[in-house]
């Protein structure tokens, strides 16, 4: 029998998982501690650090603008999580009962926005949104509906819709193809069995689909608010966070606070609470969806 050049000593292993080590370390935990002994200081980028403890968290959790970024990304992730998820699922549904050539043009249809940058998505749809020649408004001044052109990305109430809805144009695709490859991994007895018992599609959906995905439910939750959280090109190349912090998120006060006012401690400080965020969430994500899942697979 051929031996695998891992069935060697311990020894051995530990060399093979050396360069993949050395390289994770140097550029996932190297930046990750810098960051952290970086948010411990004041720095201008050009002096000596000065250590201040935690001062620049106590600052930060005392400033208003830093609780608006938090809850201008909460209610995005209602773009980037909540609405992809469902359209992305119930597509999926509709698709999957399509013939394999139609599934297979609307799937690719569908998941070309993934494939491209956002910054550049975020500059193409910031001129769609153009008040004076932008394509939606002039379609809705052609058929009557002036009164609905907005300056889009310049009304306080309607610029993070408009933004989140490029959001939810850009992932639901990518959730679409992630729940048809769940919907195929799923034993086809069982819907047999389902329309043998004269089952709706609508109970077949919810008592058979929609149950068995939860893997994918939890993959696509993941993905999404991970994405939710570091969300900046798309926003920054749209609105640089405005009008009014409307479309303020916590790394675009990031953006600021180091690249612009030179704080980068204090933004530092702003990456930290980030990552712990990110965590947490997807701690509890793996809580709440994983043990669902477990058993589905």
């Amino acid at each position: 029998m051929k031996r695998s050049p891992l069935d060697g000593s311990e020894h051995t292993n530990w060399i093979y998982l050396l360069p993949g080590l050395l390289l994770y370390a140097a550029f996932v935990f190297g930046p990750i501690v810098a960051a952290l002994g970086l948010s411990l200081t004041s720095w201008d980028g050009l002096t000596v650090p000065k250590w201040v403890g935690l001062g620049n968290y106590v600052d930060l959790f005392s400033d208003d603008r830093f609780y608006i970024a938090l809850r201008n990304n909460a209610e995005l992730m209602i773009f980037y999580c909540v609405l992809p998820l469902g359209l992305g699922i119930g597509l999926a549904a509709c698709v999957w009962n399509l013939k394999q050539r139609e599934q297979l043009a609307l799937r690719t249809f569908l998941f070309l926005p993934y494939i491209m940058p956002t910054a550049v998505l975020g500059i193409i749809w910031a001129w769609l949104y153009n008040p004076a020649f932008g394509p939606f408004n002039q379609f809705l001044r052609a058929v009557g509906l002036g009164m609905f052109a907005l300056p889009w990305l310049g009304d306080f109430n309607f610029v993070l819709p408009a933004v989140g809805i490029v959001a939810t144009w850009y992932f639901f695709g990518f959730c679409m193809v992630i729940f048809l490859t769940g919907i195929q991994r799923i034993d086809p007895s069982l819907f047999d069995a389902a329309k043998v018992d004269g089952a709706s599609a609508r109970k077949t959906f919810f008592w058979i689909t929609l149950p068995l995905l939860m893997p994918e439910i939890r993959v696509v939750l993941l993905l999404t608010v991970i994405a939710s959280i570091k969300s900046f090109d798309l926003i920054f190349t749209m609105t640089r966070g405005g009008p009014a912090n409307a479309t303020l998120v916590p790394n675009i006060y990031m953006y600021q606070l180091g690249f612009e006012l030179n704080r980068f401690g204090a933004a530092a400080a702003i990456a930290i609470v980030g990552a712990l965020l990110t965590f947490v969430i997807n701690f509890a994500i793996h809580r709440l969806v994983g043990s669902k899942s477990k058993g589905m697979a």
